[in-house]
């Protein structure tokens, strides 16, 4: 990936990752813009081929994270800024992205329950969260999904997406 389009995507994700932990929010401005830089840079760089390896990459990245978005696990922010991602760095490199995302993830979401103390209530809710989703219960993993409660330890995954896609560029 030409070094102008690995700048402009850490650029990207880095105010997404500043802008969710400060607000919540991944704004749209920062989203939609950049999905169009991430198709204009990949047209540019690579002909039609490349345009359409970021249309893919796209809509990849939000049926990826739309699933989890409509299973309450992750808000819409998140999905949006996945799927620009995607637009930058196409439908294959992009699974290289969500494997290291879901890892850190997962590494973050551990840290955050030991330092609140609901590691277990944490590790119980996920085994129920996983069982049910694996037995294509939806209505279940929609209710089991503590996002919108009260109380509920939030992580700004927009900033966990930020860490994937740059530990993806420093390691590529």
């Amino acid at each position: 990936m030409p070094w102008p389009v690995q700048l402009v995507l850490a650029g990207m994700v880095a105010a997404a990752a500043v802008t969710d932990i400060a607000t919540r929010r991944i704004p749209n401005w920062l989203t939609a813009p950049g999905a169009v830089l991430g198709l204009a840079l990949q047209a540019y760089y690579q002909g039609w081929r490349g345009a359409a390896l970021s249309l893919a990459g796209a809509a990849l990245g939000f049926g990826i994270f739309a699933a989890l978005y409509l299973a309450g696990g992750m808000g819409a922010g998140d999905v949006k800024l996945f799927a620009a991602v995607g637009a930058f760095v196409g439908p294959y490199r992009l699974a290289l992205v969500f494997i290291f995302t879901g890892v850190l993830g997962g590494i973050v979401a551990v840290a955050l329950a030991l330092c609140r103390g609901r590691l277990r209530q944490v590790l119980a809710q996920t085994g129920h969260l996983l069982l049910s989703f694996g037995l294509l219960r939806w209505q279940e993993v929609r209710r089991a999904s503590s996002l919108g409660s009260p109380g509920a330890l939030r992580l700004p995954y927009g900033a966990v997406i930020a860490g994937g896609t740059l530990l993806f560029l420093a390691l590529s």
